[in-house]
C-alpha cells in the first residue's frame, strides 16, 4: 500500500536513502539532519511529496523551469526493496496530475528503474553530470 509519508517515517526513509546512495554509487553522502529537515518540508509543504510503501519512498516537488511557467513535478529521490517501486511511480505521477503538472522528471542511474521509466513512456532528455 502507498500512502503520504508522515514524520513517523522520516527515520526508516533517511535509511533507504542511504542505501540508495550506495546502491548507485552516489556523489554526495548523506547528511542525515539535512535529509530529515528536508523530508519535514516536502512533507508540509502543499508543493511536496513524500509516499512511502512497505519498503520503498518517493519524494518530489512542483517547480517552474527557466522555459516555462508551467508546473513541473521533479522526483527528488526514489527507491523500493519491497517491488513497490511501479506503484510508486504510479503515485507519484497521480499526485502530480492533480497539481497540474505538464511534465515529470524521473531521475535514474539505468539498470532496472530505467528499464521501469522507459517502459512507463519516459525518455532520456538530459543528461546530468557531476564533478
Amino acid at each position: 500500500m502507498i500512502r503520504p509519508a508522515t514524520m513517523q517515517d522520516v527515520p526508516r526513509i533517511i535509511d533507504m536513502i542511504g542505501r540508495l546512495v550506495a546502491a548507485v554509487n552516489g556523489p554526495q553522502r548523506v547528511d542525515r539532519l539535512w535529509t530529515g529537515e528536508t523530508l519535514a518540508r516536502l512533507i508540509h509543504d502543499p508543493r511536496g511529496v513524500v509516499l512511502v510503501s512497505g519498503g520503498g519512498f518517493i519524494a518530489g516537488c512542483l517547480s517552474e523551469t527557466v522555459i516555462s511557467p508551467a508546473p513541473v513535478a521533479i522526483e527528488l529521490g526514489w527507491f523500493a526493496e519491497d517491488r513497490s517501486g511501479l506503484a510508486l511511480l504510479r503515485a507519484f505521477e497521480a499526485w502530480a496530475e492533480g497539481q497540474g503538472a505538464t511534465l515529470v522528471k524521473m531521475t535514474c542511474n539505468g539498470g532496472g528503474a530505467q528499464r521501469i521509466l522507459e517502459r512507463s513512456g519516459y525518455r532520456i532528455a538530459e543528461i546530468q553530470m557531476v564533478k
